[in-house]
């Protein structure tokens, strides 16, 4: 059995209690080493598998290989569901194909965090992960429209790149808005940060932001020229 577990989204006290009790019997546990160091206790003696952008494809198929015949867990940052569409694609499949039965277990988003340090309700918002690898053609034209038809708070995953937060205040600055938006990096960690600035002023910041970050715009009026 392969469980996929939300860890939160870094207060290692937000991982739920289901999380915590499977992460702490299963034999076998794999993810990126910032999830895996948060439960360092939880982890010894257990086999542990971390995952980077080299050793992906290869880790994950030794991870459901271990399912097979055991129980095994896959960490996630945050919700399995909120933002990591391509990785629980890749390891489904690798599931089916071996034919290893899976859990996903949810955990606390930090979008869940984040509405809830700013005070904004969900009801209120919309979300749009910029999260993923390859183009983001297709993701920055659904961010045009948003901006185009709604009038709503619109939390945004920028791409996992230092300069993420800056192509996010381009495409603003490119639709004629130029929001005071709100940047909030490593949510719920000890050195949490919260910046707001004119989008502007985020497009001329030397800042390397962390790939752990999101950005709130808020309800803005653009150009409507600018949407063709």
């Amino acid at each position: 059995m392969l469980y996929i577990i939300g860890a939160g989204p870094g207060d290692p006290g937000l991982i739920t209690v289901k999380g915590l009790n499977v992460l702490r019997s299963v034999d076998t546990v794999a993810g990126w080493g910032s999830v895996l160091d948060r439960f360092g206790e939880y982890l010894v003696g257990k086999r542990i598998i971390r995952l980077s952008y080299r050793n992906e494809a290869e880790g994950l198929k030794e991870l459901v290989i271990s399912a097979v015949n055991g129980d095994a867990a896959l960490l996630i940052h945050g919700d399995p569901s909120v933002s990591e569409s391509q990785l629980i694609s890749k390891i489904t499949q690798l599931c089916r194909e071996y034919g290893v039965n899976y859990e996903v277990i949810p955990g606390v988003s930090s979008v869940n965090a984040v509405l809830g340090l700013l005070g904004i309700d969900l009801d209120s918002s919309v979300f749009i992960s910029l999260h993923v690898r390859g183009s983001l053609d297709d993701r920055l034209r659904e961010l045009k429209t948003i901006l185009k038809v709604l009038r709503r708070f619109i939390i945004v995953l920028p791409p996992p790149y230092p300069h993420g937060p800056r192509l996010i205040a381009k495409t603003l600055l490119d639709l004629g808005c130029d929001p005071e938006v709100i940047i909030i990096e490593r949510a719920t960690y000890n050195d949490q940060r919260i910046m707001r600035a004119k989008a502007s002023s985020v497009i001329n910041l030397s800042n390397e932001f962390s790939d752990l970050t999101i950005m709130v715009i808020p309800p803005c009026s653009c150009d409507s020229n600018s949407f063709k």
